[in-house]
């Protein structure tokens, strides 16, 4: 539904190895390909005339260029590629405690504003008061805005609110599909 949409979210839960991480990579890509939008090739009463090389040296030089109209661009000509922000949890809380160190707020901001934010392995990271507030701001802003979230988790539900609030957990219940993953851990019998 969310990579078709591009609205809403999904939490998925379970253990280690049933192919969640897998998941969340497919998400990424079918909302990538879903909402890319592709240059038309129909040219607009909005276009932006770009003068060509030769145009250049016809106004310099009449003599020396020969006689090329000049290509248009319109913003229908310009694709538009979807942001997606993909983190583990382990690696955004590390980049987050830096770069409020650096009084940095980009990967925040990016956090926030991202078409599609990905967080994989919720959980595993250090739960510092600054990693729960920061966490918690993101989520909020993006509920606010709703903007589409997907998260991976080996916490269930009531870990969840226990180490990241009911807020924040009351949130996802209402904009996200919480999809419990069952299976056999695939990793432990790859030798």
């Amino acid at each position: 539904r969310l990579a078709v949409s591009g609205t809403g979210g999904v939490v998925l839960i379970g253990p280690g190895g049933v192919g969640k991480t897998h998941l969340l990579a497919s998400l990424a890509k079918a909302f990538e390909v879903r909402h890319t939008v592709a240059p038309t090739d129909l040219p607009a009463a909005d276009a932006v005339q770009v003068a060509s090389a030769s145009e250049l040296i016809r106004s310099a030089d009449p003599d020396l260029a020969e006689d090329l109209s000049a290509p248009t661009l319109s913003a229908d000509e310009f694709e538009h590629m979807v942001v997606i922000d993909y983190w583990p949890m382990l690696e955004l809380a590390v980049r987050l405690r830096s770069a409020s160190l650096n009084r940095d707020s980009t990967v925040s901001e990016d956090c926030c504003t991202c078409d599609l934010l990905i967080l994989d392995d919720l959980g595993h990271e250090k739960t510092s008061e600054f990693i729960k507030q920061e966490f918690s701001r993101i989520v909020d802003w993006r509920y606010r805005e709703m903007l589409p979230i997907a998260i991976a988790t080996n916490l269930s539900e009531d870990q969840i609110i226990d180490e990241y609030g009911e807020h924040t957990y009351s949130r996802w219940s209402e904009s996200c599909d919480i999809v419990e993953v069952a299976g056999e851990d695939r990793r432990m019998g790859r030798s």
